[in-house]
């Protein structure tokens, strides 16, 4: 197996495709030996990038309100299952054809808390269509549409298959392991950004950076929404930098990290998504 560590599977909103740029950032700013709070880290792909480049786990604290926020918790823990999560993916049809069902079926569990139902909200996630977020009302999972396999036929424009899974099975059960393994030093915790306490968090004598990544104003499918100025104020009074992702700068010192064209239904384009980082504290050029 690869030294590398890799994100768990495609996660709405997620930055791994930017994560090189925000990490190449922050670290021009404040070196490559900082105290990480990856607020809404969702599937963690720039904490994972930056323990990729060198950072280690004990300085890095993770937070999100999401279900994925429970496993972040038990990785720090050292609580997930990781027996039970194999004999899961052990139980994923073979048959490609039953994965879509199995997912349906494995989505209508009950629970009192989501980290009790983890190992399960994995796969769920791994199999959702599009990649979009699966939702913990508290008792049950919510926005879930999952993948069929799909086969080209002679007419298709497409030759190869589409999985039912993003990754399939043992390629997820590795990814995890590995992850599970390697980031157990992290801190982190299930719950709302604004209830952070950033004041609480031992910088180590390091800058404390605070990377936000919140539900993008103006767009739709996320479960929660922030206060982001709350958030900001909060961090800021701990005497953090504080950068943000977004679709728009929330400062004057940013730096572009992706365009992407929009397009609408006929296909026509309809100008630029342009996402920033902006840098809210600090004295710095960005």
């Amino acid at each position: 197996m690869s030294n590398i560590l890799k994100p768990m599977f495609a996660y709405q909103g997620g930055k791994t495709k930017v994560a090189s740029k925000i990490y190449e950032t922050i670290t021009k700013n404040h070196g490559e030996n900082i105290t990480l709070v990856d607020v809404c880290c969702g599937g963690g792909s720039v904490s994972i990038e930056f323990i990729n480049k060198g950072l280690h786990p004990e300085n890095i604290y993770m937070f999100d309100s999401g279900a994925i926020g429970a496993f972040w918790q038990q990785v720090s823990e050292g609580t997930f299952d990781k027996e039970y999560f194999k004999s899961l993916i052990d139980s994923i049809p073979k048959n490609l054809d039953l994965v879509k069902g199995f997912m349906e079926d494995v989505s209508t569990i009950d629970y009192n808390y989501v980290g009790e139902v983890i190992s399960e909200y994995l796969i769920l996630q791994a199999g959702a269509f599009g990649g979009k977020q699966i939702y913990d009302l508290g008792n049950k999972f919510s926005n879930t549409s999952f993948r069929n396999y799909w086969k080209p036929t002679e007419t298709s424009s497409r030759r190869s298959p589409v999985n039912p899974m993003m990754p399939m099975p043992k390629t997820l059960l590795d990814r995890v392991n590995f992850i599970v393994d390697v980031m157990q030093p992290i801190k982190a915790a299930h719950t709302y950004a604004e209830y952070i306490d950033f004041s609480g968090i031992d910088k180590g004598g390091k800058d404390l950076v605070v990377y936000i990544d919140p539900p993008y104003k103006g767009t739709t499918g996320y479960k929660d929404s922030v206060d982001l100025e709350v958030i900001i104020s909060n961090a800021k009074s701990a005497g953090a930098t504080v950068y943000v992702s977004e679709y728009y700068n929330l400062s004057d010192n940013f730096v572009i990290l992706s365009e992407t064209s929009k397009g609408g239904i006929s296909g026509d384009r309809k100008g630029k998504m342009v996402e920033h980082l902006s840098i809210i504290w600090g004295e710095f050029d960005g």
